[in-house]
């Protein structure tokens, strides 16, 4: 199919749900929330992509900022739970959906997504390391660059909190993207349109979003890295290709025992 195809079948189907069910239907008001590269990125291009929603950007930790948000805003947050965020988002009816990933894989992310990323306070300095070093140090944490405990930690204070929210991990949303896509959809309040899902999905695949509006360009197929792009590999378990004996000693020192409690390991024994 081609991306013509693939845009007439989504104008179509969006068309089709504006007139059936958009016009007499409040959009919600949303934050997709999670540690940063844990795959928000991701789910964000895909509400945005619904009719009515829209990508309003990051408040970058200024929670007062979400008296404004309006139906249809969609935010993309890296917030920490605290019960005065929760009583903002209550009190303006905002949506949460929360972004799990394994951590191993979101260390590897993060460390390309600072080297590659001019306006990270680390960038300069973590580009001249190895790739090993820069491992190490994402696991670790330094001043400005949160270790692996805190990028679990940030995820499990939702997790452990009371705020009402849809949970989404990562590589179960990369295995079976239409299912657990139609089920944000249902928490949002939308019914009565089973293509509505697929039309998204497929519109925001890793080969189409690797690619960017360069459309002319050879799609990349999910395991085919660029490093210089943030959609880089689109895969699960990549960790395994990088890790060293040397970085899973650490990690397990660092966040092994939050490794587990957030469900990718029973033990210490990986």
């Amino acid at each position: 199919m081609t991306i013509a195809t693939e845009e007439l079948q989504y104008a179509l189907t969006s068309l089709r749900y504006q007139l059936t069910h958009g016009l007499r239907t409040t959009p919600a008001k949303v934050l997709v929330n999670g540690s940063p590269k844990s795959g928000t990125t991701w789910m964000l291009k895909m509400i945005a992509s619904i009719p009515g929603y829209r990508d309003i950007g990051n408040f970058n930790g200024d929670i007062q900022r979400y008296h404004t948000v309006q139906p249809g805003d969609v935010v993309h947050g890296h917030d920490w739970y605290t019960p005065e965020l929760k009583q903002i988002l209550e009190q303006n009816n905002i949506r949460v959906i929360l972004m799990i990933r394994d951590p191993r894989d979101q260390l590897v992310s993060r460390m390309f997504h600072v080297r590659r990323s001019a306006k990270h306070a680390w960038h300069e300095r973590m580009k001249e390391m190895s790739i090993g070093e820069a491992l190490m140090l994402c696991i670790e944490g330094r001043e400005g660059l949160p270790g692996m405990d805190k990028m679990i930690q940030l995820a499990q204070t939702w997790i452990d909190g009371d705020a009402e929210m849809l949970c989404v991990r990562y590589e179960e949303l990369l295995a079976d993207p239409v299912t657990h896509f139609q089920q944000v959809i249902h928490y949002l309040g939308i019914s009565g349109n089973p293509d509505l899902a697929q039309v998204v999905v497929r519109r925001n695949r890793f080969e189409r979003l690797s690619m960017g509006k360069r459309f002319w360009k050879k799609a990349r197929k999910p395991g085919e890295e660029n490093a210089n792009s943030h959609f880089r590999k689109g895969i699960a378990g990549d960790w395994r290709n990088y890790l060293k004996p040397e970085h899973i000693a650490r990690f397990k020192e660092v966040a092994g025992e939050q490794l587990i409690a957030l469900g990718y390991e029973r033990d210490l024994n990986w």
